[in-house]
């Protein structure tokens, strides 16, 4: 257990340093990585820090080491990893329990619902298109991040999913690589980053009021 808990940290370490500073074989990373650190610095410098925001501040650093372990392996194997995908749910449901324990049954609720709708979608895609869309993990990955934000959320997380995808396409195809939809770019390093800044900002919160 410490053997595998060193090498992933080994591994995420060289995935951040070499995304920071944009170096193969990361340089599609760069907007992914520099983002889940912009949203760290700004929960340290807008914090009010009382009880509450040292709850949320350590969620919060729970919630981005995982993410950054998420982004490393997927980026290099293709893959999200079942034993992070279940750190990210006990630390979701702890999230739930510490900061809005009258929360917990509908987001378990919640948790449910995306995660019987998102394997539905993957499965009609296969039948269409003749091969997935989404990996399983992505769909475990989702329902997994259901816990941190809730339905509510989960729109903004797509979207910035999305949009950060493109941009990594883009670099991938300014580097004259080959990026069509059998050849994608793995897509959990782009949920991770739609997660985390749902998180720190909340975005449909500030919509809805």
């Amino acid at each position: 257990m410490i053997a595998e808990l060193r090498k992933t940290a080994r591994r995420t370490g060289h995935y951040l340093t070499r995304s920071l500073v944009c170096r193969e074989p990361y340089r599609d990373q760069v907007l992914v990585v520099w983002l889940l650190v912009a949203g760290l610095f700004w929960i340290f410098l807008t914090g009010p820090a009382d009880q509450k925001w040292i709850i949320y501040l350590a969620l919060s650093t729970a919630l981005v080491a995982v993410l950054a372990a998420v982004c490393a392996i997927d980026a290099r194997f293709g893959i999200i990893p079942d034993k992070l995908v279940g750190a990210m749910a006990a630390c979701g449901l702890a999230a739930v329990w510490l900061l809005d324990p009258n929360e917990m049954m509908n987001r378990l609720a919640e948790v449910g619902i995306v995660a019987m709708a998102i394997a539905a979608f993957r499965s009609i895609y296969r039948w269409i298109r003749g091969y997935d869309g989404l990996g399983f993990g992505d769909v475990k990955f989702l329902a997994a991040a259901t816990f941190w934000i809730g339905l509510r959320s989960l729109p903004a997380l797509l979207l910035i999913a999305v949009v950060s995808a493109l941009a990594s396409a883009f670099l991938l195809k300014s580097a004259r690589e080959e990026v069509d939809g059998r050849h994608a770019i793995p897509f959990g390093p782009h949920l991770a980053v739609g997660l985390w800044l749902a998180w720190v900002f909340d975005p449909m919160g500030f919509l809805l009021g």
